[in-house]
């Protein structure tokens, strides 16, 4: 399947993520060190690293089959990531992800960015959901999804958890994180 390389918004576009790309470098180093923010993070991201580490896992991004990454851009300023991921032989459902550098928070460039990627991903037609997970405390994330029309899914949470993390018997009650998920069609 190929991806779009640009996504357009009103605000932001989104650019997927290119490693030759020295500023996109700098802001997934400094998403991933900022302390607000790295608990939320996937620790399997290169988290408090340096840049050289930081580039190698964009390069792994970039050539990975089942993530599409895309940088978000506003007037011409990289101020963070969304992607969605899924499993080789598990199409039913993608997991998206965003994250915004600070001081562009609160602007609803994150709800933006989130909701261009999840019409684009709509457009594929290849999933039947949308999922994403957030912090139980990380409440702007939630309600920013919920707008887009993301709702919690316990189902859905067992099904995700074995496919995409071999895990099993999990008790959503007892993690940290809540399952949101978008019926795409």
């Amino acid at each position: 399947m190929k991806f779009a390389k640009i996504i357009k918004g009103e605000n932001c576009y989104l650019k997927q993520f290119n490693s030759e790309d020295k500023k996109l470098t700098d802001c997934i180093h400094t998403l991933f060190n900022d302390k607000q923010i790295t608990g939320f993070l996937n620790p399997d991201y290169p988290l408090h690293k340096n840049k050289r580490e930081v580039n190698k896992w964009i390069k792994n991004c970039q050539n990975n089959p089942v993530q599409q990454w895309y940088v978000i851009v506003t007037s011409g300023v990289y101020i963070g990531y969304v992607c969605f991921k899924w499993r080789e032989n598990f199409t039913y459902a993608c997991e998206i992800s965003t994250a915004i550098l600070s001081e562009y928070r609160g602007l609803k460039l994150g709800f933006e960015s989130s909701k261009i990627l999840v019409d684009y991903v709509k457009s594929l037609k290849f999933f039947r959901f949308a999922v994403a997970y957030t912090s139980k405390k990380n409440n702007k994330a939630a309600n920013n999804l919920r707008k887009i029309g993301f709702r919690k899914n316990t189902r859905l949470f067992h099904l995700i958890e074995l496919k995409f993390y071999d895990t099993k018997n999990v008790n959503p009650h007892s993690t940290d994180y809540q399952l949101l998920a978008i019926k795409l069609f």
